[in-house]
């Protein structure tokens, strides 16, 4: 089973193989925000500073091709397949991009 390291913020959690970063984020108190963790809100946006993700469903009204393209994932869409450093675009309810 292959563990990844995710840097969010300068902090480093460990996301296990299949996990996706959200929910490793919350069990390790990672720094990214919640909100419906079905792909459909947008809080947990984030850039990919570096790295590569296998990613689930998310709407295009939160996250468009154009999004993707540069960078952008939702975490609670998005497993990494390889060791990644991100950025949340989101900090309380304040966007950040």
């Amino acid at each position: 089973m292959g563990v990844y390291k995710v840097v969010i913020r300068e902090k480093e959690i460990a996301v296990r193989e299949n996990e996706t970063i959200l929910n490793a984020s919350q069990r390790q108190a990672g720094g990214i925000f919640v909100g419906c963790k079905g792909g459909g809100c947008g809080m947990c946006k984030v850039k990919v500073v570096s790295g590569h993700t296998l990613d689930g469903i998310a709407s295009k009204s939160v996250l468009s091709d154009d999004e993707h393209s540069a960078g952008y994932r939702l975490a609670c869409q998005s497993m990494p397949i390889t060791d990644m450093v991100v950025e949340p675009c989101r900090e309380k309810n304040k966007i950040l991009r």
